[in-house]
């Protein structure tokens, strides 16, 4: 501890970083990455991936740091979150083809416009596990189940 009294065995904590293939200015959040990397980072974490092309823009200019990378995945519930997200959250890409997406969907209710969520949400973990070492799938709004949906309509096993 800073006083410098034993605190025992190390921790074995490894340290997680954030980072945003969608950055407008990809050379910076590049940048922005191998200081985090040298600092000690283990793994990173993507913000929610809408545009598998970014992801692997940004993954064939970090090549050369060995670090597994973890890809966020949001499903939409609706529009609105769709459209909260591209607009009002810092650092969140959302492609104008994907709100559109939502937007069509909407148009048919809220079941039709979560079911699009969960559809776009399931394509894009498809697009990005070839490329990466795992995924990050967010429950929005506490929504388990629609995370569980996600997973089902991907494919991926939820038995550990």
């Amino acid at each position: 501890d800073p006083a410098g009294n034993s605190i025992g065995d190390p921790t074995k904590f490894v340290q997680g970083v954030v980072a945003n293939p969608g950055a407008l200015d990809l050379e910076r959040e590049v940048t922005r990455f191998r200081y985090k990397v040298e600092a000690g980072a283990s793994f990173v974490v993507t913000q929610p991936i809408f545009d598998p092309e970014s992801l692997e823009r940004f993954l064939d200019k970090i090549h050369q740091w060995k670090i597994p990378v973890v890809a966020g995945i949001w499903p939409f519930l609706n529009l609105r979150n769709a459209e909260f997200l591209a607009n009002e959250v810092p650092g969140a890409t959302v492609p104008e083809k994907i709100v559109d997406r939502m937007r069509r969907a909407q148009i048919s209710g809220d079941e039709e416009a979560l079911n699009e969520g969960v559809e776009i949400a399931a394509e894009m973990i498809d697009a990005v596990r070839p490329l990466v070492q795992g995924f990050h799938l967010s429950a929005p709004s506490r929504r388990v189940d629609v995370a569980l949906r996600v997973l089902d309509e991907a494919g991926v096993s939820t038995n550990t």
